[in-house]
């Protein structure tokens, strides 16, 4: 009798259930809503399809191309290295999947978690990408929400400061220009590449602007509109682009073909028309420059102190020049150069220099030409006289010339380093230079140990398997190569003594031609994502078709004779001399070379440089390189 009932209590139940079948069909019932971690870049929210979450050591991971991309980034995967590059304006950030090393403009980094793969998705810590990029991250608990600021917002506007200034279909000079707006003009914020706003123009298209040529400005209170006074979009067009000479781009007889108007960023002064090019300068803001001479899209120009490089046309708005009235035309009132007498003092030679007064002077070497350049100056010897030969070592012959309408160069040809040294006149009229055979003892000599805290922020540099940094044991190399030269007689500067380094990276250049140095020596340790990779090399950087190239042989002389040098003392793998693009190398005047001493990130090569005994071998291999090179071996 249960049994029975049993029976007919379930067959009551399936029939429920297949009524409802019939009703309803097989449907999910949804989940309960999981709100997540909330993500908003630069005041918007967005949801990413693999959204932020926190990872086991507890730091929130978000999609690195969706963000970056959304900031106006470039981001590049490599595959066969697993790696990861972001480009965005002039920061270029560099990452692997599951490793912990990056690297910043090429300063070494280390993330306190590691990129992962959510699929196709790279997931990273959105704090350190962030920063990397000068953004700002911020963390709500009560609403679970990541907030990244990165540059202008995207209620920001863009104003433009140039007269005149085109809109390019892209973040480049090689885009077509979509119309060309006045100053003032005041456009919608879309994103930011490689030093290119992008805009929102009222007629709803969007281009691109050159940061340069414009700035960003407040948010949405700006209205979208021009700002109070200016013109709008629509105004009458110029007849001509903003940064352009006028046509012909012929220098009228000593002035210049116009002004560069640097915008309100800094930018850089190369010694040719070429991205190449070395750094010989850097242009203030705001700063206008003459410019005495144009090649393609590069502008000859004149910095304050009176040196001469290229800038892109891209990164200045052209303006007529216009004569100051006080402006002396005439060069007799300039500073004369009037005649140039050698003479021999023991082995080393006396140049004397005549002129109307005391005057300053620029150096540069290149190939076998010690350089020294008088600006303000004009050329008063008789065509006959502007040559002295010499034919004794090191001296072949001085020669002066008038180089520009107010620089006279002197040129000491030579068959073999020398030391210059310098004095007034003792009647203050003209300078005496005392030209000396170059050798290690009384040479100046600036040792670079790499990495350290400068004034953009701590870089230990690469960090070997347990723990030991690279800015350390660089510095302990530096310090015991720096107490064999001062032993030797050499004068010796280094860049940093301890943990601060007073200068940037391209400054630790500038310092050592800030001094008239000798000779650059930057000391590295090496590092791989392989910790198999082994060996000492010595870097070097003179391209050819250069100002740099015409220093190729020197630098590549040195580099051989301390790559030489290092790998006999130490016994290490020869990887031999290599040619970079360094910033310390190609922003020095003199002969200068990076040496990557051993592998840090190598088990083995790890130890050894931290160890005293290896680091005096450094040292050791180096100065025997450098007394090579001054033996002229």
């Amino acid at each position: 009798m249960i049994r029975k009932k049993l029976k007919s209590r379930w067959a009551f139940l399936l029939m429920l259930m297949f009524f409802y079948i019939l009703a309803w069909g097989l449907k999910t019932l949804p989940a309960a809503a999981d709100p997540g971690i909330a993500l908003f870049l630069n005041g918007v929210q967005v949801k990413p399809a693999v959204p932020p979450y926190i990872d086991a050591n507890g730091r929130t991971m978000v999609p690195l191309r969706f963000i970056m991309e959304y900031m106006g980034a470039r981001v590049d995967w490599l595959e066969k290295e697993r790696g990861i590059v972001v480009t965005r304006g002039s920061i270029t950030l560099k990452m692997w999947i599951d490793s912990r090393q990056a690297y910043v403009n090429g300063q070494s980094l280390t993330l306190d978690t590691t990129p992962v793969l959510k699929g196709d998705t790279t997931m990273v810590p959105v704090r350190f990408v962030s920063q990397a990029f000068g953004g700002r991250v911020e963390w709500e608990e009560a609403t679970q929400s990541v907030k990244i600021t990165l540059g202008g917002s995207a209620g920001s506007q863009v104003r433009l400061t140039g007269s005149y200034v085109n809109i390019r279909s892209g973040p480049g000079l090689n885009y077509s220009i979509i119309t060309t707006l006045p100053r003032d003009t005041v456009l919608s914020f879309l994103g930011e590449a490689s030093g290119w706003y992008k805009v929102q123009l009222k007629d709803g298209r969007q281009g691109w602007v050159s940061a340069s040529y414009a700035q960003l400005v407040g948010g949405p209170s700006d209205n979208g509109g021009p700002s109070a006074g200016g013109p709008s979009e629509g105004d009458t067009k110029p007849p001509a682009e903003d940064n352009r000479p006028p046509d012909g781009d012929q220098q009228t007889d000593g002035q210049p073909l116009g002004l560069a108007v640097i915008g309100s960023r800094p930018v850089a002064v190369l010694a040719g028309p070429s991205p190449v090019e070395k750094q010989v300068g850097t242009a203030a803001a705001g700063s206008r420059l003459p410019i005495w001479e144009q090649k393609g899209d590069w502008w000859q120009v004149e910095m304050d102190d009176g040196r001469r490089g290229w800038l892109a046309r891209a990164l200045a708005t052209f303006a007529p020049y216009e004569p100051s009235e006080k402006e002396p035309n005439d060069s007799q009132d300039n500073l004369q150069i009037t005649g140039v007498t050698v003479t021999t003092v023991g082995e080393a030679f006396k140049v004397t220099v005549k002129a109307t007064g005391a005057f300053t002077f620029k150096t540069s070497r290149w190939d076998n030409r010690l350089i020294v350049d008088v600006p303000g100056a004009v050329l008063a010897v008789s065509s006959g006289q502007t040559t002295v030969e010499v034919n004794r070592p090191p001296l072949l012959r001085v020669r002066l010339g008038q180089y520009t309408k107010d620089t006279v160069r002197i040129v000491f040809d030579l068959n073999s380093s020398v030391r210059l040294r310098s004095q007034p006149a003792a009647d203050q009229k003209g300078m005496i230079f005392l030209l000396e055979k170059s050798s290690l003892k009384g040479s100046k000599i600036v040792i670079d140990p790499g990495h350290g805290t400068d004034p953009e922020g701590r870089d230990p540099g690469a960090i070997g398997p347990t723990g030991v940094q690279e800015k350390d044991v660089n510095l302990a190399m530096a310090q015991k190569l720096a107490a064999l030269l001062k032993q030797a007689g050499a004068n010796v500067y280094l860049t940093r003594s301890d943990e601060i380094c007073p200068y940037t990276l391209s400054g630790r250049a500038y310092y050592a031609n800030d001094i008239g140095a000798d000779l650059f020596i930057s000391i590295h340790s090496n590092a791989s994502l392989s910790p198999e990779a082994s060996g000492t090399s010595t870097y070097f950087y003179a391209p050819e078709g250069t100002a740099l190239g015409q220093q190729r042989e020197e630098r590549l002389r040195l580099a051989t004779a301390i790559q030489n040098a290092l790998v006999a003392v130490l016994g290490t793998k020869d990887l031999g001399v290599r040619e970079a693009n360094f910033a310390v190398l190609r922003n020095t005047d003199m002969p200068s070379v990076l040496v990557e001493t051993a592998f840090i990130s190598n088990p083995t090569e790890e130890q050894l440089l931290n160890n005293p005994t290896f680091q005096a071998k450094v040292a050791e291999g180096i100065f025997n390189g450098l007394s090579a090179y001054f033996a002229g071996q």
